[in-house]
């Protein structure tokens, strides 16, 4: 299954709650003052159903001009943008707006919507499309399908759902691989179910039950409960659009921008360096040390920006540069991450770029530091992949054609020059590989250095550890590699290296083998094992740790919590046992055999149904054959 989710955008009144009316079923102004303005005030969700493997959110943002900052949240995350454009109106100037966002946060798959098509004649439809392929010649819009649709009687809704469905079904999926993000954008309560919050997953996944940080704050949580489109799911996955219902924490503490993880992988900034790209809408000059606002997913922060060539960024012309910006609050944010930036009065989009450093220090104005920025942001395509995943830790082949921009050919010829180490299809470095490996190999050897009577780490709670930094998949993926080499064991659900094997501790190392000694010496009449253990003064912390080592090397047999019997005493009685009886026994002939009282007794027979030798019918035990 793959997920994805669409955005519609456009001016105010150019019919797109409308149109995804038509698309889905369903209304997405649920607010009561849209309903009475008859305006989108804040992004609207909806489930779209294309086929059986594809699952789709549409995404309805506001078109209003005070509204832009709830509109470039709801594009947070979109994998293809439907520009509405009414054919009574054409082109107006949050088309304009919407769409100089839209490229600036790199998103430029389009499908363009003429809507209210059953308004105007076959002329005007021809003029608004000249209009529109003349605006977006020259970005990357230019070459964008056009449809031309009317929600009200159904006219080209077919055909612009069979493009979609076609649009998406080329796209490779997000990175489910990765670490999860989800950066939210509703917050709010619901009588018995407590605190829930709404959002696009970015990367990776999410499992119900899973621990969970929000950032910037560090708020820690537990998911209780996962829905998507009101559907409960166990888990959720990179471009699915989800309600997450939390446990341990509450409304108050949560606001739409902060950002859901549930690994230290996400930095949390003050201070981040763009590749910055102007805006054509900014109408005012900027100087340096401007206040301005970042936008990045659904945060929204003041911060000032500082400029290492110019003291002033004039306004008319479409420059790339680079630039910081000193936040004014924590931002949860990673390379590469694409941010709009605005500015606070007069309210304007200035401009946009991608994140290249999200540890910004305070460099010299000049030459210098914008050539350190050029060699950040371009390098050759080997040094991009390797910051690539140096960041992004596990990718796919198709996400790393796409975010290299790579033909078939060319991904090739850059897996012979990179060094890559390939899990089925996906993609990780051998210096990232190596990271891992050493996290796992140094977990596993603290744990036999902690408890060297343990057989080992269980698989389960060393995914679990590790994947704090790295992805579930990655950590799999590099465990069974070395099982296969032959450098990590795998006995049972314990993990340990190749040369361990359990050991008493070397200070306790003589008492306890004198406790192993009595349990030979007593035979089947035991003491109980604790007080065994007590009489050679071994601390309790070490209690458990013995008890569990003596079963699991096979050095004794738990009959009860209370008596352990030596491995050799209850062979030798199963023997005697088998040697001097027939097919089947009874408890009193067992007795006489093996002369004990009931309280050894009975354990010992339970034990031996337990362990499959026997099964038990009536008053009488049969063997197994």
């Amino acid at each position: 299954m793959n997920y994805f989710t669409i955005g519609l955008a456009g001016h105010i009144d150019h019919g797109k709650t409308t149109l995804t009316g038509a698309l889905t079923g369903i209304d997405t102004d649920r607010l009561k003052e849209e309903k009475e303005r008859n305006i989108s005030i804040e992004p609207g969700f909806a489930p779209f159903r294309l086929s059986e493997d594809m699952t789709v959110s549409i995404i309805d943002v506001p078109g209003h001009e005070r509204f832009i900052r709830q509109m470039i949240a709801g594009v947070a995350g979109i994998d293809l943008v439907i520009p509405v454009v009414a054919a009574d109106e054409g082109v107006m100037p949050q088309t304009r707006e919407h769409l100089e966002i839209l490229s600036l946060l790199g998103i430029q798959r389009s499908i363009i919507a003429i809507t209210k098509a059953d308004l105007v004649d076959e002329e005007m439809l021809q003029l608004v499309q000249e209009d529109i392929l003349d605006y977006i010649s020259g970005s990357g819009f230019e070459g964008s399908e056009i449809h031309f649709v009317d929600a009200k009687s159904g006219r080209g809704l077919e055909g612009l759902k069979k493009s979609i469905a076609s649009f998406l079904s080329s796209l490779p999926s997000r990175n489910k691989a990765g670490a999860f993000r989800l950066p939210i954008d509703q917050v709010f309560t619901l009588q018995g179910h407590g605190t829930i919050v709404r959002g696009t997953i970015f990367d990776g996944e999410i499992r119900d039950g899973e621990k969970v940080t929000l950032l910037p704050d560090h708020f820690e949580a537990r998911v209780r409960q996962i829905q998507t489109h009101n559907e409960k799911v166990d888990r959720a996955f990179a471009g699915q659009r989800v309600a997450i219902n939390l446990a341990g924490t509450n409304k108050h503490e949560l606001s739409r921008g902060q950002v859901m993880v549930n690994s230290n992988h996400y930095a949390v900034t003050s201070t981040i360096d763009l590749a910055f790209t102007q805006s054509l809408t900014m109408s005012h000059e900027l100087k340096q040390r401007s206040l301005v606002t970042v936008h990045n997913g659904t945060a929204e922060v003041r911060g000032t920006i500082v400029f290492f060539d110019r003291n002033v960024l004039n306004s008319g012309e479409r420059e790339e540069l680079y630039c910081q910006i000193r936040l004014h609050d924590p931002l949860a944010a990673k390379k590469g991450d694409h941010v709009i930036v605005r500015r606070p009065t007069p309210v304007e989009t200035i401009g946009g770029g991608s994140i290249l450093n999200v540890a910004g220090e305070k460099y010299q104005f000049g030459h210098d530091t914008i050539a350190m920025f050029e060699q950040m942001q371009r390098g050759t395509p080997v040094e991009r992949l390797d910051q690539l995943l140096d960041q992004e830790l596990l990718l796919s082949k198709d996400q790393v054609m796409q975010n290299i921009g790579l033909d078939e050919e060319a991904y090739v010829q850059l897996s012979k020059e990179s060094q890559l180490v390939l899990f089925d299809d996906y993609v990780t470095s051998v210096n990232v590989f190596n990271r891992v490996d050493q996290a796992i190999r140094i977990i596993v050897e603290d744990i036999h250095k902690q408890f060297p009577m343990r057989k080992g780490m269980p698989k389960a709670e060393l995914i679990q550890e590790v994947r704090k930094t790295y992805p579930v998949k990655l950590i799999e993926e590099t465990i069974d590699v070395n099982v296969e080499k032959g450098e990590l064991k795998s006995t049972g659900p314990f993990l340990s290296t190749d040369s361990f094997e359990p050991y008493l501790p070397g200070s306790w190392k003589t008492r306890m083998t004198q406790v192993i000694e009595e349990l030979r010496k007593q035979g089947l009449n035991v003491s109980p094992i604790d007080m065994l253990i007590e009489k050679e003064s071994i601390p309790d912390s070490l209690k458990g740790e013995f008890k569990q080592y003596v079963v699991t090397e096979n050095i004794a047999v738990s009959l009860t919590d209370e008596l352990y019997v030596h491995e050799n005493s209850f062979k030798k009685a199963i023997t005697e046992l088998k040697s001097r009886t027939g097919e089947s026994f009874t408890l009193q002939e067992a007795k006489d055999i093996l002369n004990v009282s009931r309280k050894y007794l009975v354990p010992i027979l339970e034990k031996l149904d337990d362990s499959g030798y026997t099964i038990r019918k009536d008053r009488n035990r049969f063997w197994r054959t």
